[in-house]
Parts: C-alpha cells; sequence; structure tokens
C-alpha cells in the first residue's frame, strides 16, 4: 500500500511541474500578449505595417494635389475682382474685372463679356464656367461684335 501511495505522489507531482511548465511555454495554441515578457518578437511597433501605412497616406496626399477638388456652385462672395475664371477642363478663360449684384464682368484677349452669378462654381483651383474655351470664345466674340 505504501508503494502505491508513493507512486501516486510522484505522479501528482510530475503532472503539476508539467502544468506549470505548459503555463510558460509560447507556442500555437497558448495565448501570448503583446509585449509580454516571454514574447520579445511583438515588442514595439511593426515597422513594416508603419512604412505601408505611411507610403498609402503619401500616395493619398499627391493624389489629391493632383486634381481637382468636385465642383460646387460659388457663391457670391466667391465671385471677385482679379480673380481667373477657368472652363470645364481648368483652362483659364479670364479675369473678373468687376462684379455687381448680379453678374460679373469677365475679361479676356478678345473682350468683355457680362456672367451671371448663378453661372459660376468653384473648385480647389478657383472659379470655373461649365462650359470649354472655343464655346466662351464664341460667346465673347458675339457679346464684342461691333454694331452695323
Amino acid at each position: 500500500m505504501k508503494a502505491v501511495k508513493l507512486a501516486a505522489l510522484a505522479a501528482g507531482l510530475m503532472l503539476g511541474a508539467g502544468a506549470a511548465h505548459a503555463q510558460s511555454a509560447t507556442g500555437p495554441g497558448n495565448p501570448v500578449l503583446v509585449g509580454s515578457v516571454d514574447a520579445p518578437e511583438l515588442k514595439g511597433p511593426d515597422d513594416s505595417a508603419a512604412r505601408i501605412d505611411k507610403a498609402v497616406r503619401e500616395s493619398r496626399l499627391e493624389a489629391e494635389k493632383a486634381k481637382p477638388s468636385r465642383a460646387v456652385p460659388a457663391k457670391p462672395g466667391d465671385v471677385t475682382a482679379g480673380s481667373e475664371v477657368r472652363d470645364s477642363k481648368g483652362v483659364v478663360l479670364g479675369k473678373i474685372e468687376s462684379t455687381s449684384m448680379s453678374a460679373a464682368v469677365v475679361a479676356t484677349e478678345a473682350g468683355k463679356v457680362e456672367v451671371p452669378l448663378e453661372a459660376f462654381g468653384k473648385n480647389s483651383k478657383g472659379l470655373l464656367l461649365a462650359l470649354t474655351k472655343k464655346d466662351f470664345d464664341a460667346m465673347v466674340a458675339g457679346a464684342n461684335k461691333p454694331a452695323n
């Protein structure tokens, strides 16, 4: 009977020691807290992830700088003398010479034309008109045609 008790005691000690050893081990099936003493490879920031995040942020900023923002209607206060006016493709049409309560005079090389304030839009590049330079030039030519 003493032999059975001794064997049981020895088996219990071995199981207890094995369980204690398993708790400190890392590996599959054993959870590891980030930054724990048992996992030195997980301490500190992951440089590769930080580099990828930085590259993504920089590319987004470059893309935003390269293309103008979406056009929105211009407010009357946005239409000021001296401001450049662009066409729908971003080509400069002329500059605003003067403004009134309802219109602005746009001066070009071919002449001047009065444009209603509600026709102006704006984006990150400045004031816009929703027509091409060719169409705008035709409109200016028609407005500045000498009377017979």
